[in-house]
C-alpha cells in the first residue's frame, strides 16, 4: 500500500498527458475502420519496462473518469485498466524477453524462435513493446533454466545474442501477422543504466550516489550502448510498421535521475527511475507519436 500511496503522489502532475493520451488513441481508433468491430475500444499493449508500470499507474489514479474497471490475470502476466468514458482499455502484458519461455521435463527453456504470445497481441490497436533489462539477469533473479535456438538446447550463450536473436523472431512476427494499416506499434527503446563512472568522465565513480546534476551538453562521452545498436538493426526490416521511441541518449544524460540508495530494496539501484521525473518525458514522447 505504501507504493501505491506514492505513486499516486508522483502520478497527480500526469493528469494532463494521461487524458490527452487516452483522448489521442480513443481518436485513432474512431477513424480506424478497425475501430467499427470493437465497440470503438482501443487496447494498448506494454510489455515489460520502467515507462510500463508507471504509465499503467498513472492512467489508474490520474484519469477523470466515473467508472474504472481494474483487472488482473491469475498469473499476474496481464493488468488491465478500463477507462469506460474514453472506450479505452490499457493492457500492461509482462513478456520480459518477447518470445517463449516454457516449462519442460528438463527445466524451464527459453525458445528464442517461438512467440506464441502474439496470437494475443495482433488483435490490438496499439502496441508499445520493450525488451532488455532482464536480458542479463542470473542467478535467482533469471526466469529461465535453459536456452533454446531451432533445435539445440543449451545451458547458456552470448546475451547479446540471444537478444538479437528473440528480435528477429519479434520481427519476422510482426512482417507476417500484424496489419499496420489497423494496430499501430512502438518499441520503445534502450533504457541505461549508470554504473561506470569513466561512461560521464568521472573515473573511479562505481554508481549514481552522489550524481546531482545531468551529463552537460547534448552528448555522452561513453557512446551509445551495444543494445541500442543491435535494436535499430533488428527493427530495419520492419521500419515501416514499427517506430522506435527513442529514449537512449536522453535517459544516458541523466546520471542524476534514478533511486540510488533511496528506494525499499535497501540496494543501490542505478538502472531505475525516479517518478516524476524522466519516464514523464518518455510519456510525452509517446504521446506525441501516437498524435502525429
Amino acid at each position: 500500500m505504501a507504493m501505491d500511496r506514492e505513486l499516486v503522489t508522483c502520478t497527480k502532475g500526469d493528469g494532463f498527458w494521461t487524458r490527452r493520451i487516452l483522448c489521442t488513441i480513443r481518436r485513432l481508433v474512431r477513424l480506424s475502420a478497425k475501430s467499427s468491430t470493437v465497440g470503438n475500444m482501443a487496447v494498448l499493449i506494454l510489455s515489460i519496462s520502467c515507462i510500463d508500470g508507471n504509465l499503467l499507474n498513472a492512467f489508474y489514479h490520474a484519469a477523470p473518469s466515473s467508472e474504472i474497471i481494474r483487472q488482473s490475470s491469475m498469473n499476474s502476466t496481464i493488468s488491465s485498466v478500463i477507462f469506460k468514458d474514453y472506450d479505452v482499455t490499457v493492457m500492461l502484458f509482462h513478456s520480459a524477453y518477447l518470445v517463449d519461455i516454457e516449462q519442460t521435463e528438463k527445466g524451464r527453456v527459453m525458445k528464442l524462435d517461438s512467440l506464441k504470445n502474439g496470437d494475443i497481441w495482433k488483435t490490438m490497436d496499439v502496441l508499445v513493446f520493450n525488451s532488455w533489462l532482464w536480458w542479463y539477469r542470473r542467478g535467482p533473479k533469471q526466469p529461465w533454466d535453459y536456452l533454446q535456438y531451432r533445435s539445440k538446447i543449451v545451458k547458456d550463450m552470448d546475451r547479446m545474442f540471444a537478444y538479437k536473436m528473440a528480435l528477429r523472431t519479434w520481427t519476422r512476427w510482426v512482417n507476417s501477422q500484424v496489419n499496420a494499416t489497423s494496430t499501430k506499434i512502438f518499441f520503445q527503446g534502450i533504457s541505461p543504466s549508470h554504473y561506470n563512472g569513466s561512461e560521464w568522465n568521472e573515473p573511479g565513480v562505481t554508481n549514481c550516489l552522489r550524481e546531482e546534476q545531468p551529463v552537460d551538453g547534448s552528448t555522452y562521452p561513453g557512446g551509445k550502448p551495444m543494445a541500442a545498436t543491435v535494436l535499430r538493426s533488428a527493427l530495419a526490416p520492419v521500419r515501416n510498421k514499427v517506430q522506435l521511441l527513442d529514449i537512449t541518449l536522453l535517459s544516458q544524460l541523466r546520471k542524476d535521475a534514478h533511486p540510488s540508495r533511496y528506494n525499499g530494496f535497501k540496494s543501490m539501484d542505478c538502472t531505475h527511475w525516479c517518478v516524476p521525473g524522466l519516464p514523464d518525458i518518455w510519456n510525452q514522447l509517446l504521446f506525441a507519436s501516437l498524435f502525429s
